[in-house]
């Protein structure tokens, strides 16, 4: 496996742990925190959008369960 493709999966799941603990991640954060371009934070948030793993908000993303619960209210 390709250091590239490594270096996707650890950011998409440190994405998805950042989700479980907070509910919510701001693409902003993202970028800095991974030192990555937008482009590539977007191109992550979809990916696991389109997985069912997470939903996007304006600005980032939610946990699926989080944003249900707002959904409902």
């Amino acid at each position: 496996m390709s250091n590239r493709k490594m270096q996707n999966i650890q950011r998409q799941q440190t994405i998805l742990l950042l989700l479980a603990l907070d509910g919510k991640v701001f693409s902003e954060t993202l970028k800095q925190r991974f030192n990555v371009s937008d482009n590539i934070i977007c191109n992550d948030i979809i990916y696991l959008e389109k997985a069912g793993l997470l939903k996007r908000i304006d600005g980032g993303a939610m946990a699926v369960e989080v944003y249900l619960e707002t959904e409902e209210k």
